[in-house]
């Protein structure tokens, strides 16, 4: 038995079963974890969620921004772009199946040997504040999708304080664990800032705010496309930008091994 976790995959399909082969997925026995992301952009994200959903018992994903969009247009109709993926989604016989099971994946996954988020940490929340915030966010997206997720989108408030309203703590959460790149040292996202550095010299990338002695085991998320394969301490970055033309990157657990696919 192994555990695998996987980058963001955002609609290949060729690339996810092209590395299923080569990471030899036993389905009886392997587990497979993804860091968000499952859909956009790479043309068959029907074909990934109904991959993924039917091996729901050995495989999870963490929820991804892309992801959240999805959820967005489909339970508010209204705001249904020109997207051609998620059209596809949508018109499926098996949509309802597929969009309730995407509804109900957390926003953080805690394994004996990782921990896992499409983003990362808010490195000003110790990782207990973290998984309980993440776990509360899930959960009212869960049970009130409509009336969460048309408050979903805007970059206010941009720090975390303790008197942030609801909404305004679940967006926060939001943004934190599924768009997350650059903060400032008072702990201010920067939603806005995309690329592996940035000249604003009063950002850092979240993770060198975060101290890792507060971690007991590796943090993995992906979300940053042009970081690419980032691995230091405990810090690991698996976006090796698929979609892009890049990998689609797994880390073993068992023994951390890399296995990648172009």
């Amino acid at each position: 038995m192994s555990d695998y976790v996987i980058g963001d995959v955002q609609g290949c399909y060729d690339a996810l079963m092209a590395l299923r082969q080569k990471i030899n997925f036993k389905p009886d026995c392997d587990r497979l974890f993804f860091l968000g992301d499952l859909v956009n952009r790479g043309g068959q994200s029907l074909a990934v969620l109904r991959w993924v959903y039917a091996r729901q018992a050995n495989c999870q994903s963490v929820l991804g921004n892309h992801d959240l969009s999805l959820l967005y247009r489909y339970h508010l109709p209204k705001k249904r772009s020109k997207n051609a993926e998620f059209r596809a989604i949508f018109e499926a016989p098996d949509h309802a199946l597929l969009m309730d099971w995407l509804r109900h994946c957390p926003l953080m996954i805690d394994l004996p040997n990782a921990l896992l988020s499409h983003a990362g940490m808010y490195p000003f929340w110790d990782v207990e504040t973290f998984k309980q915030k993440a776990d509360w966010a899930a959960m009212k997206l869960q049970s009130k999708p409509n009336k969460y997720l048309k408050y979903m989108y805007g970059d206010q408030p941009d720090r975390w304080q303790d008197d942030l309203t609801k909404i305004e703590r679940w967006r926060f959460i939001i943004n934190s664990t599924t768009r997350m790149r650059f903060i400032d040292k008072q702990g201010r996202l920067d939603l806005k800032e995309k690329m592996a550095a940035t000249a604003k010299p009063n950002l850092q990338a979240w993770f060198n705010y975060l101290d890792q002695t507060t971690l007991d085991k590796p943090l993995y998320f992906g979300h940053w496309s042009t970081l690419g394969l980032y691995q230091q301490g405990f810090i690991n970055c698996l976006d090796s930008g698929c979609v892009w033309g890049g990998a689609l990157t797994a880390v073993r657990l068992d023994d951390l091994q890399l296995i990648q696919v172009s």
